[in-house]
């Protein structure tokens, strides 16, 4: 489906089992194939719909699944780790969301993922929800009418 150089040289596949009830999506990693959400413990087939984003930026891949009006869930994967035990895995952070990310902000430090906020709908109060790999896993997501300063940042807008 999608094939995306990575850091050092290496390179991921966004695969994708089409049935009736939609797409499942794996990731494809030096011949290995693993779950492509990388934050739950549930199977990638507990997780099936449309794929609305795939993209290829400044070695990472982005991608998200709508799995059932209006929620998007979607991870973007940075690189992959030689694990406990020699097992592969790989790096990144996900999303769930009713919108589809609009932009990736890779810095120095710290990787922001912005997705424009529904007003009208969910918990989040102000213009824009960003999700923050920096921070702690229950802490990445914040939401805030202003983005953050783009000094620092090298900033991907996303195809939608």
């Amino acid at each position: 489906m999608k094939t995306c150089q990575l850091k050092k040289n290496e390179s991921v596949q966004l695969l994708s089992l089409r049935t009736i009830d939609g797409d499942t999506l794996y990731l494809k990693f030096r011949n290995v194939i693993t779950e492509a959400f990388l934050d739950t413990p549930t199977k990638s087939y507990d997780f099936f719909g449309d794929v609305v984003l795939s993209q290829c930026i400044n070695g990472s891949l982005i991608f998200a699944l709508e799995y059932g009006s209006p929620y998007i869930k979607g991870c973007l994967v940075t690189g992959w780790e030689n694990g406990f035990k020699g097992k592969n895995s790989p790096e990144g952070f996900c999303f769930a969301e009713r919108n589809i990310p609009e932009a990736v902000w890779f810095g120095k430090n710290n990787i922001l993922i912005i997705i424009r906020n529904q007003m009208d709908v969910g918990t989040w109060k102000g213009k824009y929800i960003i999700y923050d790999n920096a921070k702690k896993s229950g802490e990445r997501a914040y939401s805030s009418d202003n983005l953050p300063s783009k000094d620092g940042y090298i900033i991907f807008a996303l195809n939608k």
